[in-house]
């Protein structure tokens, strides 16, 4: 399967980057051509981004944590299958560094943030900066590689949402409907997104695991606030009562040693504080012609269930108990997991 042998002249041009660490290696040759299928997109490339960073925080305790040449192995599967273009490797050359941080977070605070790749738990900041200034297309969309997406047949999300973009300035990022839809119609999402009588759902929070960018509309978010996060280190070990006391000891000691700054914070807080301050928003779109899930745990059921959640997915089907929620409840997917044939 190729989808760039489709005509594209009535298609705007996009750039799909897949950001791919070691973490992935357990689900990605699964839920990659699983994302290709269901955008079913005429990309201008589809591109690995390959994060050979070490792991650090919390990505150290992922489940069935796949080795570099697996990763390597991997990759080149989907390349194989006709599924990726090609593998980039992140380059954490310094001076990449501090181009793209002073870019984004200004001249002021990149400094600060030069020893900064990652965040306090492991997850990319740079990385992700990194894919949007490499990509050849104005229109940049990202996914996670673990992220499960439906599209009805006909429909075409990553069009609709570039009008949308194109017509509502102040729109900065959009993605798809977040969550199977509600057959009552309901929507299940923090109470401050509002709905657009344009064809979406507005928000100031910012979700690094899908989104389409016009490239320069974007880098007008600059410069983004740089925040920093403070970590426990010994303190998650004790009981809950004596955590709160342990942490600002912590505090208190990295103060005393000149480390007060601790970590970055994720990318995701940054950039909807950004939000927050201006008037870009993060679109949702309102059409539930296509829409997201996001497996917030990898666990052995996870892996074990995935071709099937896959399969379901791409079909439209999904048990109630997941309607309006974008985060997957694996548990109410049992009887739709034995059954195919069971339907909403």
């Amino acid at each position: 399967m190729n989808t760039n042998n489709k005509n594209r002249s009535h298609k705007p041009p996009v750039s799909l980057w897949i950001l791919v660490a070691r973490t992935d290696v357990p689900y990605m040759l699964k839920t990659i051509p699983h994302l290709i299928r269901s955008c079913n997109y005429p990309f201008v490339e589809r591109v690995l981004a390959m994060d050979t960073a070490p792991l650090i925080g919390d990505k150290r305790y992922r489940y069935d944590i796949g080795s570099q040449e697996q990763l390597d192995q991997a990759c080149q599967t989907l390349i194989d299958q006709g599924m990726m273009d090609r593998v980039a490797k992140i380059d954490y050359h310094p001076e990449r560094i501090k181009t793209i941080y002073e870019k984004y977070f200004g001249a002021q605070q990149a400094p600060q943030m030069l020893n900064h790749t990652h965040n306090w738990k492991g997850s990319t900041v740079y990385a992700s900066l990194y894919c949007i200034e490499a990509a050849k297309s104005d229109y940049y969309l990202h996914f996670d590689a673990d992220m499960l997406l439906h599209q009805d047949p006909g429909y075409d999300w990553i069009t609709e949402g570039i009008k949308l973009m194109d017509s509502v300035p102040t729109i900065a990022t959009i993605r798809p409907f977040c969550g199977p839809p509600h057959p009552e119609e309901k929507i299940i999402h923090a109470p401050n997104f509002y709905r657009d009588e344009r064809g979406f759902y507005g928000h100031k929070f910012f979700s690094m695991r899908a989104y389409l960018v016009d490239r320069k509309r974007f880098v007008q978010l600059s410069p983004i606030p740089l925040m920093w996060k403070y970590p426990p280190l010994w303190s998650r070990h004790l009981p809950q009562p004596l955590q709160f006391l342990a942490a600002k000891i912590e505090r208190k000691l990295r103060k005393s040693k000149g480390s007060v700054q601790g970590a970055i914070e994720s990318f995701e807080p940054m950039t909807s504080k950004k939000l927050s301050e201006t008037d870009f928003v993060r679109a949702n779109l309102s059409s539930t012609q296509a829409w997201t899930i996001h497996p917030p745990k990898h666990t052995a059921q996870f892996i074990q269930a995935l071709p099937q959640l896959i399969k379901l997915i791409e079909q439209g089907k999904y048990p109630l108990e997941q309607a309006g929620y974008y985060d997957l409840v694996l548990e109410s997917w049992q009887d739709l997991l034995e059954n195919n044939s069971v339907s909403l």
